[in-house]
């Protein structure tokens, strides 16, 4: 290269690079004859970190949302009433796995109006093991198929959200164990929670059929023994059958009625038992639903959690199955506890999930028009920013939205947000002694759930 272009080129680099090192140097100064700003080598060269727009109205606002009781005024009626037989649907997502807040509020109802049973039990559960009121196992070889299983979306699911086919088959999936965070954890506002179906790997074949077993646990919101016993199931044939032992005695054979409406078998027997088995033939893909444990009069909650799920298209439960349970059970209210999943530090418009949980709640009410439902709002849970953690940006933006959707169906609305304390309230369910929620900042312990429970009936009781 010319060293007659090269030596001032230098001579150049050398003058900036000192002109910037004096400018570092030099102290800012505010004067009217000669300002000097302090210089800020390559900020440009950053992106302008992003930051969150929130409407302090709607945060502010959103505590303040009321609860409206106008139309469960039937239920309420016979709530107050100690003799009257009362049946409730809870259905949730992991914030009522394990029975958590249901089983207390079984318990509660149970002690003003009697009764003794947990209602109705799916056939599998990721959460058997951390389920208290009631002891539950089961063979591999059950296919389950539910909101989260985009596949066989023909075929109904029953009122516990899950449909569950007998095979000579097994699936090997990743394991999930019963206290794993799951896709409500958020733990920072960089990450955004999408529930993601569990993957499907082997398949095994095996020569044995699939079984489920239950046992009686005299826990709070459980049941020492069983008395009135129901299988539900569809789509049985003329030769399909299930074989019954309880309390270890020997197997009974029992037919199935045909058809493909839902059916109940019943299994109760004369003296109360403590357990039983189940046994279906893996060749015969009839459609379970579950069994229920409950006796004619007293209360029931019946606790329907599918983790991962936003509460939106319950139309997978069609609407022939909606009325053909409503037929045997009876529900008096209908509870729908969801939000949590969809929930995204980084959204303020829930238009979308308005549009799916009023869909979701016209086809309840097209099914069963004379059973209230109750919509519960979002719960605060807790980003950490700073250190710190704090409430969710969009989470007075959702509970907006669910307030919208409870008042354009005409349902019931309780702002559990505002119930436990409104904005920042979750830290404080952490810290609480004993804990009322997870390091999560987003799942309640039983404790905490207890708590809810009987925030949740208090405010129906109108204490």
């Amino acid at each position: 290269m010319n060293r007659d272009f090269l030596r001032p080129l230098l001579i150049i680099g050398l003058a900036a690079i000192l002109v910037g090192f004096i400018a570092l140097i030099i102290p800012e100064s505010e004067n009217s004859f000669f300002p000097i700003k302090k210089l800020a080598w390559f900020t440009k060269l950053k992106p302008e970190p992003e930051t969150e727009v929130i409407d302090s109205a709607v945060v502010a606002e959103a505590p303040l949302i009321k609860s409206n009781l106008m139309p469960l005024k039937h239920f309420l009626t016979k709530l107050n009433d100690p003799g009257s037989r009362l049946r409730i649907a809870y259905f949730g997502d992991s914030i009522i796995e394990g029975d958590l807040i249901t089983a207390k509020l079984r318990q509660e109802l149970q002690s003003n109006h009697g009764g003794a049973g947990v209602g109705i039990i799916g056939i599998t559960s990721i959460v058997s093991g951390f389920r208290q009121t009631i002891r539950h196992s089961y063979a591999k070889n059950w296919e389950s198929i539910s909101f989260m299983n985009g596949a066989k979306s023909e075929i109904s699911l029953g009122i516990t959200g899950y449909t569950y086919i007998p095979r000579n088959y097994y699936v090997a999936e990743k394991t999930i164990e019963p206290l794993q965070l799951d896709s409500l954890a958020v733990m920072d506002s960089a990450q955004v929670a999408t529930p993601k179906p569990q993957k499907k790997s082997t398949r095994y074949y095996v020569n044995t059929n699939p079984w489920v077993e239950y046992s009686a646990a005299g826990t709070a919101g459980g049941a020492a023994t069983f008395t009135n016993i129901r299988l539900f199931y569809s789509n049985a044939s003329d030769s399909s059958y299930v074989y019954a032992i309880f309390d270890g005695a020997p197997k009974q054979k029992l037919m199935l009625q045909s058809g493909s409406s839902v059916q109940a078998l019943n299994l109760g027997q004369a003296t109360p038992i403590k357990k039983i088995r189940l046994e279906f033939s893996a060749w015969d893909p009839i459609h379970v639903y579950g069994v229920s444990f409950d006796n004619p009069a007293g209360a029931y909650v019946d606790n329907f959690p599918i983790r991962g799920y936003s509460g939106m298209y319950f139309q997978r439960i069609h609407s022939e199955i909606l009325k053909a349970f409503q037929s045997y059970l009876a529900y008096d209210l209908i509870v729908l506890q969801y939000g949590e999943n969809v929930s995204n530090p980084k959204l303020r418009d829930y238009s979308y999930y308005e549009k799916g949980m009023k869909k979701t709640i016209q086809h309840i009410q097209a099914a069963l028009p004379d059973v209230p439902i109750l919509l519960i709002s979002a719960h605060d849970r807790s980003i950490k920013k700073g250190g710190n953690y704090i409430t969710s940006p969009d989470i007075p933006y959702l509970v907006s939205a669910q307030s919208r959707v409870a008042k354009d169906t005409a349902c019931g609305f309780w702002n559990l947000f505002a119930a436990m304390g409104g904005y920042g309230s979750m830290p404080n369910y952490v810290n609480h002694k004993p804990a009322w929620a997870g390091k999560d900042y987003t799942h309640f312990t039983r404790s905490g759930a207890d708590n809810i429970a009987l925030l949740l009936l208090n405010y129906l009781k109108g204490i």
